[in-house]
C-alpha cells in the first residue's frame, strides 16, 4: 500500500515539473506561427514611359523644332509583358535594345498636337500630351547673304600608259576615282549630272573639258579637280606636270601645272578644290611643300574666295600604289560633320596616309591664282 502511494506521489512530482516546460514550447510555437503569417509579398514596380528626345519639348509648354521631321525617343521603365507605345494611335515597334522605341514624325505647318500613350493589354496606364508648332525657316534676303552655288566636279584618273611613255601601268587611279566619284554623288551635294570623269584619256580631253568648265560655271559655283595618275617633274625648270594617256618621253605630251593654274586663275568659281594623287603634284604651291545652319565661321570661309589644293605628296615621287586616295574617300564616306572644310578633310587623311607610306600629303593655298582666305566645305546630303 505504501508503495503504490509513493509511486503516485513521484508521477505527480513529474508531473509538475514538465508541464510549464510543454505550455512554454506550446506558446512559443503560435507566437511563430502569427510571425510567419504576417509577411506580405512586395508590390511589382510601375510600367512608366519617359521622352528622351528631342530634350528640349516638354509638357505644357510649346516646343519649336527647326526641321519638319522630328524624331522621338522613348523609353520604357520598368518593361513588363503586354506593353505597347502608341504615337498619335500609331503603334510604335521597339528598338533591338527592348525598352527604346524610335519614331519619326512629319509636322504639318502650323500647330501640332502630339500624344504619347503607354497601353498595357488594351488598356491606356499612361498619356504624354505635346504642343508643337513649326513654320518654314526665314531665307536670308539680305543683298549680303551668301548664295547658294552648285557643286561641280572634273575627275580625271589614268592607270594605263603607252610602252614609249616609258611609265609602267598603275592599278589603283581609276578604282579610286570612281569611289570617289560615287561617294561625291551620294553622301555630298553634287548631282551625278554635275561631275564630269576622264578615264584613260588624253591630254586634248582634259584641255577642252577645262574650257568647257571655265564657260559655264558661275561665280557662286564650287568646283572639285581630282587627278590620279603618274606626274613629271622638269628639274631645271622646276615645272610640274601631269601625264595622260598618250603621254611620250617628250614633254610636249604632258600637261604642265601652269596649263590647270592657268585655268584656276580666269575661272570664275568662287571655290576651286585641286586633290591631286600623283608624284610631284605638291609642285603646285606657292612656297610650301545651303547654308542655313552654318556657323559664322563657315559662312566667313564660303563667303571668301578660295584657291586651295590637297596633294599626295611635295615635290618627290610616291609610290606607285599610293594609300592617299583611297583614305582620301574613305574619310568622305565615314565623315559625320555637316560642312566639312577641306583643311579639316587634310586633316583626317594626313595621319593615315604617313602612317601607310613614306610620303607626307599637303595641303595650302595655290601660287598666285587669286586665293583670298576662303575654302573650299563639303556640304553633307539631307538623309
Amino acid at each position: 500500500m505504501k508503495s503504490s502511494v509513493l509511486k503516485l506521489l513521484v508521477v505527480a512530482l513529474i508531473l509538475a515539473i514538465t508541464a510549464p516546460v510543454v505550455r512554454s514550447q506550446e506558446i512559443k510555437s503560435e507566437k511563430v506561427k502569427v510571425l510567419v503569417n504576417t509577411i506580405s509579398k512586395p508590390a511589382e514596380p510601375e510600367t512608366d514611359i519617359q521622352l528622351l528626345e528631342p530634350r528640349t519639348m516638354k509638357q505644357g509648354e510649346t516646343f519649336m523644332p527647326d526641321q519638319q521631321a522630328i524624331t522621338l525617343v522613348m523609353k520604357i521603365i520598368n518593361p513588363s509583358q503586354g506593353i505597347k507605345v502608341l504615337v498619335n494611335n500609331v503603334e510604335v515597334e521597339p528598338t533591338a535594345a527592348g525598352d527604346l522605341y524610335t519614331h519619326t514624325y512629319n509636322l504639318v505647318k502650323g500647330s501640332n498636337s502630339l500624344y504619347i500613350s503607354l497601353v498595357k493589354d488594351g488598356k491606356e496606364i499612361k498619356d504624354l500630351a505635346y504642343s508643337v508648332f513649326y513654320t518654314e525657316p526665314v531665307k536670308n534676303l539680305s543683298p549680303f547673304a551668301v548664295q547658294e552655288g552648285k557643286y561641280y566636279a572634273l575627275i580625271i584618273a589614268n592607270d594605263t600608259y603607252r610602252t614609249e611613255s616609258g611609265m609602267m601601268n598603275l592599278k589603283r587611279p581609276v578604282s579610286d576615282a570612281t569611289a570617289l566619284r560615287e561617294v561625291l554623288a551620294t553622301r555630298y551635294t553634287f548631282d551625278r549630272s554635275n561631275i564630269m570623269t576622264l578615264y584613260n584619256r588624253n591630254k586634248l580631253d582634259v584641255e577642252v573639258t577645262l574650257e568647257e568648265l571655265q564657260k559655264k560655271l558661275l561665280p557662286e559655283d564650287n568646283l572639285l579637280i581630282f587627278y590620279a595618275g603618274h606626274g613629271k617633274m622638269d628639274q631645271e625648270a622646276d615645272i610640274g606636270y601631269w601625264l595622260l594617256s598618250d603621254a611620250t618621253s617628250s614633254r610636249v605630251t604632258w600637261l604642265s601645272n601652269s596649263t590647270i593654274t592657268d585655268f584656276i586663275k580666269a575661272c570664275k568659281a568662287r571655290h576651286i578644290l585641286l586633290i591631286a594623287d600623283a608624284c610631284y603634284s605638291g609642285s603646285i604651291y606657292s612656297a610650301r611643300g545651303m547654308y542655313d545652319d552654318a556657323s559664322t565661321a563657315i559662312l566667313d570661309l564660303i563667303k571668301s574666295k578660295s584657291r586651295k589644293a590637297i596633294t599626295s605628296g611635295g615635290t618627290t615621287e610616291v609610290a606607285d600604289e599610293s594609300k592617299f586616295a583611297e583614305v582620301l574617300v574613305e574619310q568622305l564616306r565615314i565623315n559625320t560633320e555637316q560642312y566639312l572644310r577641306s583643311l579639316d578633310l587634310y586633316n583626317l587623311v594626313q595621319k593615315p596616309v604617313m602612317a601607310n607610306s613614306m610620303t607626307s600629303p599637303r595641303w595650302g593655298p595655290i601660287s598666285n591664282v587669286g586665293d583670298d582666305n576662303g575654302d573650299f566645305v563639303f556640304i553633307l546630303r539631307e538623309q
